[in-house]
């Protein structure tokens, strides 16, 4: 039989029996729409985790702190960073750049007021920290002195708005007890007085106290603040910790193994987003399996029906097979109905699992209302093959059986058959 023959004779066989055909099918629809519903929504759900990491920082950056690896809370062991180990970290492979930074202590912007409690942090120029985030102004630049780029709920303290506070003389009073909200906290040494000018203002969402200031100026007010010299403060206290930019972020985990071979705790986010996916491929595989037993129980539908299409049609099958029809014929015959099933089926349930997921997403775009909100669920080209693969594959397996009985009957007896 030509392959044109068997697909209208399939097609019609499948259309005969309207209500059967319909409920197996509907079976197929509802299992292939869960699974699409299940996987979308989860793959919505780690792109939004994945967007928010991504908006935290950079990929290829690797945070060294001054304490031992894998040490943590009162268990910790404090490790000095020095310029030595700074020059340790750049001999590392893939390091494109290593960034000191030094947090001087609590203080606040004078004319500010003590809403204006800031953090200072030296940092070096083109430091991951300073990079992409101006409101107004510009950025550290290699040989400032003096300087700093706040943030702009402060910069609207000192200034009308941000771009006026640029170019404006404050006072940083750095060191003694400082107010943080409705909380007093307690400083150390004498607070002292440091005159900056302000050359930047930096969106305040990533920070509404920290004040980036140049490097030497925070060792500097460090130093007073200790009753120490800058280099002193560098043998005896070190940096507050190290940022390491890689080449390329898949170098990232080699960077942060030579880093702790070393003797100091590192952290990624690379290495946040990697146990993100591996827990999100578990979760995926866990919803995928769901919607499977939705499948399973189409499966069983779509078998029973093939096994009652064959008993039905048993003189038709004695008939094929006395007018020529090979055995193979008669197999691919009852085959291609049960691929109709799952092909009529994984296209509704596609349909009805992007419908739903719509549905699912507006009703929690109403109660939970943003701007620009990402997508919520989202449906791939990867799915929408994947999820009618499946149901074409389900649906042959289940026909697989009974097409073999229809394809062993002897054509004697089904031509006897009543």
């Amino acid at each position: 039989m030509r392959l044109g023959d068997l697909a209208a004779m399939s097609l019609g066989n499948y259309a005969r029996s309207r209500l059967r055909s319909a409920l197996t099918t509907a079976g197929v629809a509802i299992g292939t729409a869960l699974v699409v519903l299940l996987i979308a929504l989860a793959t919505g759900a780690e792109n939004n985790v994945r967007r928010s990491i991504f908006s935290i920082g950079d990929l290829r950056l690797v945070t060294v702190q001054p304490f031992q690896p894998g040490a943590n809370g009162l268990s910790a062991v404090p490790r000095t960073i020095d310029d030595g180990v700074v020059s340790q970290f750049r001999k590392i492979g893939h390091v494109a750049g290593v960034y000191r930074q030094f947090d001087a202590p609590l203080g606040q912007v004078v004319e500010g007021g003590d809403d204006a409690a800031i953090r200072p942090q030296g940092i070096e120029p083109n430091a991951p920290i300073d990079r992409g985030d101006l409101l107004a102004g510009r950025h550290l630049a290699l040989g400032d002195r003096g300087v700093a780029v706040i943030p702009g709920n402060i910069a609207r303290l000192v200034a009308p708005n941000v771009t006026a506070a640029i170019g404006k003389l404050v006072t940083l009073r750095i060191g003694g007890a400082v107010r943080l909200g409705s909380t007093r906290v307690g400083g150390s040494g004498t607070p002292r007085d440091y005159p900056v000018t302000i050359v930047g203002v930096f969106d305040e969402a990533a920070s509404q106290t920290s004040v980036r200031i140049p490097l030497e100026d925070a060792l500097v007010a460090g130093a007073d603040n200790r009753g120490l010299t800058a280099d002193s403060l560098r043998q005896q206290t070190g940096y507050s910790g190290i940022a390491i930019e890689a080449d390329d972020s898949t170098n990232v985990a080699e960077i942060v193994r030579s880093v702790q071979e070393l003797g100091y705790s590192s952290f990624s986010l690379k290495q946040v987003v990697e146990q993100i996916d591996q827990g999100f491929g578990v979760f995926r595989g866990i919803l995928a399996g769901i919607g499977g037993v939705a499948l399973l129980v189409a499966a069983i539908g779509i078998a029973n029906t093939m096994v009652m299409s064959v008993l039905e049609r048993t003189r038709e099958i004695g008939i094929l097979k006395a007018v020529g029809a090979a055995p193979g014929d008669v197999r691919a015959l009852f085959l291609a109905e049960a691929a109709y099933v799952g092909i009529v089926g994984g296209v509704l349930g596609l349909l009805l699992g992007y419908l739903g997921g719509q549905v699912i997403e507006r009703i929690i775009r109403e109660l939970n209302p943003r701007t620009n909100p990402a997508p919520i669920f989202v449906v791939g080209p990867d799915l929408v093959l994947g999820a009618l693969g499946l149901a074409i594959l389900v649906a042959l397996v289940a026909g697989f059986l009974p097409a073999r009985r229809a394809m062993r009957m002897s054509a004697l007896s089904a031509l006897r058959y009543e």
